[in-house]
């Protein structure tokens, strides 16, 4: 007997760790008892199982209706508010047990409030409103001065109070209540009051900044829970408000998109729960332009058009400051420390007080000529493992030279790291890409016979075509300098000529075919240049009109990680269900995810070697109904 029984419980252990879990509340036959189904979090409870004699008993203190954390029990605490099921999980001689309870355990965690003072004894309390304030049902405020009010869900979340007693310090306590249910309140939380009202003349801007790619980065000082809006201008009259904030402490703002030789106005307006309203002092930005001549470097920037506080210009060259200018009428300097062909990066900084200011920055290079960038380039794909980038070298012919630098970065990277310079050629086969899965940019860059470099052109990146059932779609980035005029879905059927649909400039293309279209095409789209001189290819698409599913003649589940599953595959799928078969006919395994195979076992143990049926039904992507079924050797 004692055999019999150490059997059956390492059964039911490893039946318990490999059972589908899903329904299990609904098998019954167990029972148990629980001291308490609700209260606040941490909840504790303790379970009592009520079946006879069992051999067996487990819980699952947390059961999701689809996989088992058994645990012996019989104490369980919860930490987090929520509904949580325990599954009982026993044995008795006669077979296996269920039963299903719940308990809910309620948020406790603190609600958060904020205050503003407005001078007296009046001030406005703020609740945030999020989830925690949702899970109470009402908030007792105790003001600290001997009154309580309670707060309702539906009201407004500024209440207004006043306090008799302005030379105390009174704390106010703020705790979550329920009605009627198990838990009765949350955990409070303090918050001293003070009288005095928020100073609103300590916002203020810190620093402005132009960036390269036109985000003015204004960083100020916030006070908690005073809204403060980022307004800006280019006329110092009319404002525009770029957001609104209630942070305190140094807080970062974007304004995004703007020019960066354009001068902007920016100030901060900010008011109180209590009505106060400043505005702060308004500070301009800063642009800067430079040329080169006869080899040397001119910098101009504009004139601060404030001259109170003004301290000083800073002029940087590659992040280091090479002069400073006293007078706020300086605003030009030629910088003759260059050599020709070398590139700087210029920036300046006009300092107001301890408040700064700094343009974007400015590249110049030291030259004589002046070469032209690069307007004509493209890049194309050209089979799995090959991109083809093509360029025009302005003043490129048979008596001039210049070296060709190419740059590289997978799509959306921001780095771009050289992988060639070419001697005289303007055109490579970048042979290390994956094309059917990433989509490459190429920055192209030239330096000319006298050795002034051009700086590296605007990214240009491989289309990258995919499908999803019967839609294609394909990455947009520019593939062609200049621009795309029209994009051509190229459609090539097995046993059909060519043919070039025109999709202007769309980036996806519904596949339209049907049962007596090809069973067979690929795709590939082309990208047209706005001058005409340029034409950029995605990678190639197959696509097959009626979906098959390939099903391996044998598989050997024996844990060595090869061959372990017998898996279905396909692509361009809409539904799927798959039965396998022993040979009496009994099902031993079904799936309706294709994702999902046999592990070669039946409820847990090994099945036996031998031959197996299998049957699937699917329906593929231009709504057909597909039935199948073959055989296949289960081998150990």
């Amino acid at each position: 007997m004692r055999l019999t029984l150490l059997s059956l419980f390492s059964i039911l252990t490893f039946f318990s760790k490999t059972l589908q879990a899903q329904g299990l509340c609904d098998r019954g036959g167990g029972g148990f008892t629980i001291d308490k189904t609700e209260g606040c979090a941490p909840f504790t409870v303790r379970v009592t199982n009520t079946v006879p004699n069992p051999i067996l008993v487990n819980y699952d203190p947390a059961y999701d209706g689809k996989s088992l954390n058994i645990q012996p029990g019989p104490v369980f605490t919860y930490s987090l508010p929520g509904i949580y099921t325990i599954l009982q999980q026993g044995a008795l001689s006669s077979g296996q047990f269920y039963a299903c309870k719940t308990v809910q355990v309620f948020e406790t965690r603190v609600i958060t409030p904020q205050y503003s003072s407005c001078g007296g004894g009046k001030i406005f309390l703020s609740l945030t409103d999020n989830a925690i304030l949702k899970a109470y049902d009402e908030a007792k405020i105790e003001w600290g001065d001997g009154q309580t009010q309670i707060w309702k869900k539906g009201s407004p979340l500024v209440i207004e109070h006043s306090y008799a007693d302005v030379t105390s310090s009174p704390t106010v306590l703020v705790t979550g209540l329920y009605v009627g249910k198990g838990c009765a309140e949350g955990r409070a939380t303090s918050l001293p009051i003070t009288f005095q009202q928020a100073q609103l003349n300590d916002i203020a801007i810190k620093s402005i900044e132009m960036r390269g790619d036109g985000t003015l980065r204004i960083n100020y000082q916030g006070l908690s829970g005073v809204y403060t809006d980022i307004n800006y201008s280019t006329n110092n009259g009319t404002y525009a408000t770029a957001g609104r904030r209630s942070s305190g402490g140094l807080q970062p703002f974007d304004i995004k998109s703007l020019a960066t030789n354009q001068v902007y106005q920016v100030k901060l307006a900010s008011e109180d729960l209590c009505s106060g309203k400043n505005d702060s002092r308004v500070y301009s930005s800063m642009t800067l332009s430079g040329r080169s001549e006869d080899g040397q470097n001119i910098l101009t920037w504009s004139k601060y058009p404030d001259a109170t506080d003004f301290t000083s210009y800073d002029l940087l060259r590659d992040g280091t400051i090479i002069k400073t200018f006293a007078s706020i009428n300086d605003i030009t300097y030629t910088d003759e420390d260059v050599q020709c062909g070398s590139f700087s990066e210029y920036q300046v900084v006009a300092k107001i007080k301890d408040v700064t200011s700094t343009s974007a920055p400015v590249g110049v290079k030291a030259e004589i000529a002046s070469p032209k960038p690069i307007k004509d380039a493209a890049v194309s794909v050209d089979g799995d493992r090959a991109v083809i980038i093509k360029a025009s070298v302005p003043g490129a012919g048979p008596n001039s030279t210049y070296d060709l630098t190419i740059e590289k970065a997978e799509a959306g990277a921001t780095l771009f790291k050289k992988i060639i310079t070419l001697f005289n050629e303007s055109e490579y086969s970048d042979p290390d890409v994956k094309t059917n899965e990433l989509s490459y940019c190429y920055r192209i860059s030239y330096t000319n016979s006298c050795g002034q470099k051009v700086p590296a052109s605007q990214p240009i990146c491989t289309i990258l075509l995919k499908k999803n059932l019967t839609t294609l779609n394909w990455t947009t980035e520019l593939p062609i300098l200049g621009g795309v005029s029209s994009y051509d879905v190229i459609q090539a059927g097995s046993s059909t000529a060519e043919v070039e649909i025109p999709v202007q400039m769309n980036s996806n293309y519904t596949i339209k075919v049907n049962a007596q279209s090809d069973l067979e095409y690929n795709f590939q789209v082309r990208a047209n240049s706005a001058p005409g001189g340029f034409v950029s290819l995605s990678n190639i698409i197959n696509y097959k009109r009626s979906a098959g599913v390939f099903v391996p003649h044998a598989f050997s589940p024996n844990g060595d990680g090869y061959n372990d599953i017998l898996e279905a595959k396909s692509t361009q799928l809409q539904s799927f269900n798959f039965s396998v078969m022993n040979r009496w006919g009994e099902v031993v395994f079904h799936s309706k995810d294709i994702a999902t195979g046999w592990d070669g076992t039946i409820n847990g143990e090994n099945a036996p070697v031998g031959s197996y049926v299998y049957k699937m039904t699917f329906v593929d992507d231009i709504n057909q109904t597909v039935e199948k079924s073959g055989t296949f050797m289960l081998l150990r």
